[in-house]
Formats: C-alpha cells, structure tokens, sequence
C-alpha cells in the first residue's frame, strides 16, 4: 500500500481495489477495447454511480491503476542505494533492491502479466520501463562512476540492460512465475554483472 493509499479511507480503498481487480480479470478474458464500464461494475459487484466518484471512465481507470502499482514497486523497492562499499558487487548475491523488484512483481503478477503482456497498452510497459532505467542508472552509477572506465555510453548501457531486464520480467510472468524472486534477482544480476559464460568462450 502506498503512503497516499495510507491516507485514504480504507472503503475507499478496497472500492478501488475492487474496480482494479475487475479490470485486470475483463482484459485477462476480453481484451481491454471490447470492455466497458459497465461490465468492470458488474464484474466488481458495485454499481455505475460508485465507479464515477472514483474514474472519468475505464480509461482513467487503467491510468490510475497503472501509476498506482508503479508507485507502490517504486516505494518498495527505495531507490536510494546504499554506499557502493556497502554491497559487495562481486559477491554472488543479488542486491536487496533486486530481490524487491521481483517481490512486488510477484504480489502482484496477475495485473503485471495483464498490462505488460496484452495488446494496445504500451503506458504501462513505458512507465514500468522509466523504473528500470532509474533502478539500473543507479546501479552503474554506483558501481563505475567513471565514463571513461565504461566500454560503452552510460545511456547506452543503461538502455540496453533496461530492455533486457523488461524481457526478462515479461517472460517470467508469461511462464507464471516458475522460479521464486530470490531466484531472478540472483540469476539476472548474475548476468547482468559477469555474463552468461562460466569461462570465457572466446579464449582457447
């Protein structure tokens, strides 16, 4: 639960959490353009009058949500890293914040896997993404300062993991999460800091 969430009544919130979930569950089965407002109120058991003291319409709706959850991974993760002497980047062991990017996504997987997998819904991979750069911008930061000790443009690099970590998160919802938080938070830094090789293939 965020902090604003925090402050507002708490059957406003479950209305919310209602509506959100409804929404989640018509796209899952219908698509996001064949749904209606009136469909989310009748999945959600409330009526129309309720559904517009809270969104304009289904498109605010899924706005709201969106930036909701988002805020809530952004909180639970606290993207303010620790001193780079703190963590041991060599060590074998994922970063905290790593693990608590999987976690929130876990809690939530089914609303992830809707808005990040389904068709005409690029707000939510966009922001979702905006986290990712933030998270790793971070991360290299911390670890390389120096441009001039990079192989690559920062901005490049930056990209390039982003991407890769989207996919990688994507192809784990769409495989219904067969592997624990820990599990991908180790295996995906593990890579993303020594490569995917146990030796260096290109040296005979």
């Amino acid at each position: 639960m965020s902090k604003k969430d925090q402050k507002l009544d708490p059957r406003v919130i479950r209305t919310r959490l209602m509506l959100r979930d409804a929404l989640v569950e018509l796209i899952h089965e219908h698509g996001y353009e064949k749904i209606t407002v009136q469909d989310i109120t009748k999945r959600a058991t409330l009526n129309r009058a309720t559904f517009y003291l809270h969104y304009r319409d289904k498109l605010d709706l899924f706005y709201q949500s969106s930036e909701e959850i988002v805020s809530d991974l952004v909180e639970s993760m606290n993207l303010a890293f620790a001193e780079k002497e703190k963590f041991d980047w060599q060590s074998d062991q994922p970063h905290e914040n790593f693990i608590h990017l999987f976690e929130q996504i876990s809690q939530n997987g089914r609303l992830y896997k809707v808005f990040l997998t389904e068709r005409n819904m690029p707000h939510f991979t966009s922001r979702l993404m905006d986290v990712l750069i933030d998270f790793i911008a971070k991360g290299i930061n911390n670890m390389q300062p120096d441009d001039d000790r990079l192989t690559v443009p920062r901005e490049f690099a930056i990209r390039y993991f982003a991407a890769a970590f989207l996919g990688v998160i994507v192809w784990w919802l769409e495989k219904d999460m067969p592997y624990t938080p820990k599990y991908m938070a180790t295996q995906l830094m593990r890579v993303a800091i020594k490569g995917p090789y146990l030796d260096n293939p290109f040296i005979q």
